[in-house]
């Protein structure tokens, strides 16, 4: 059966799958050793922060306040952000490896786990303008891989 299975699967599969597996194990790695050992948030660590943020050009002062608030919040909450990518990211793992070999219920994991990890950043960090931004951009990239494994859901069986 893996024979006629391997025969059926598309090359663009193949690679869509391959990549996604490295990005999602990269992702678990990263969220799990977030999780246990998230960055100790003290008054140098602010301080580097604010001059790294000071560092860039933006040119309005309220989005400067909102920039530091989201990415303040986010090292507060780095240990919950990085359960949450480990989560998200073991879900997306899971879904493609299913899609690799050609279960549609894969699909269904998938799309879920992405929406997960766009959405994870936001929450912990706020709904700030700039939370939005991030979050349309995370939405959009993911939306074009999820589309790029909906044009190979005729391949899947079940």
């Amino acid at each position: 059966m893996d024979e006629e299975i391997m025969g059926t699967r598309s090359r663009l599969l193949t690679v869509l799958c391959m990549l996604s597996l490295v990005n999602g194990i990269y992702g678990m790695l990263t969220g799990l050793s977030s999780a246990i050992s998230p960055v100790d948030v003290d008054d140098t660590f602010l301080e580097n922060l604010y001059a790294q943020l000071d560092a860039l050009p933006i040119s309005y002062e309220s989005f400067r306040g909102e920039l530091e608030d989201y990415y303040l919040s986010l090292m507060l909450n780095l240990g919950n952000l990085g359960a949450a990518n480990f989560l998200f990211y073991g879900i997306g793992v899971v879904g493609v490896v299913l899609m690799y070999r050609l279960n549609r219920i894969g699909f269904l994991l998938y799309l879920p786990a992405q929406l997960g990890i766009a959405l994870a950043p936001a929450i912990f960090g706020g709904f700030s303008r700039f939370g939005l931004i991030s979050l349309g951009v995370a939405l959009t990239w993911n939306a074009v891989w999820v589309g790029l494994y909906a044009s190979q859901r005729k391949l899947f069986y079940q």
